[in-house]
């Protein structure tokens, strides 16, 4: 590994802007989409009743100081974006809305009335930015501390609850 960071870093990342970022990206992109999985899942384990599992995605600690999006909400957003980022529509507004709010950039404008873009792929992608919001080095251990400790601390809440 530190033979191809210094490769791409000799290079001005330019070999990792042609050759991996396109391809790691969706090897990361599906890593997150299991980790939303699991999150999901967790959720019904707790409330099997409970339809909107998304009112438990903010719950846990927050990925900026200033922000309103937990580290939960982030890996949601970012299995979402990846899913549907090659889809022609719009992305849903519980996408976006945390991309913008953690000013991650999502669309590449193509034309001069900002009305034709595509979604942003490769190195500009939001799973490297918010990846990198989540892990400084991109460690997929630092993802499943940060979904074992919400989880832990969603069981916490539900026991004192019954307490």
């Amino acid at each position: 590994m530190n033979k191809i960071t210094r490769l791409c870093e000799d290079d001005s990342f330019d070999y990792w802007d042609t050759i991996y970022a396109d391809d790691t990206e969706h090897l990361v992109g599906t890593a997150f989409i299991v980790l939303q999985n699991y999150i999901n899942s967790s959720i019904s384990d707790l409330y099997p009743e409970m339809k909107k599992l998304h009112l438990k995605y903010s719950i846990g600690e927050k990925v900026q100081g200033n922000s309103k999006i937990t580290k939960i909400e982030l890996i949601i957003t970012l299995a979402n974006y990846y899913k549907h980022r090659d889809l022609p529509s719009e992305l849903h507004k519980n996408t976006t809305r945390p991309l913008d709010d953690l000013n991650i950039e999502y669309k590449e404008i193509y034309d001069i009335n900002n009305n034709n873009f595509h979604h942003r792929i490769g190195s500009n992608s939001p799973v490297f930015n918010g990846f990198s919001m989540l892990s400084e080095k991109w460690d997929f251990n630092d993802l499943f501390q940060i979904i074992e400790e919400w989880r832990e601390n969603l069981w916490i809440t539900e026991q004192k609850k019954g307490s």
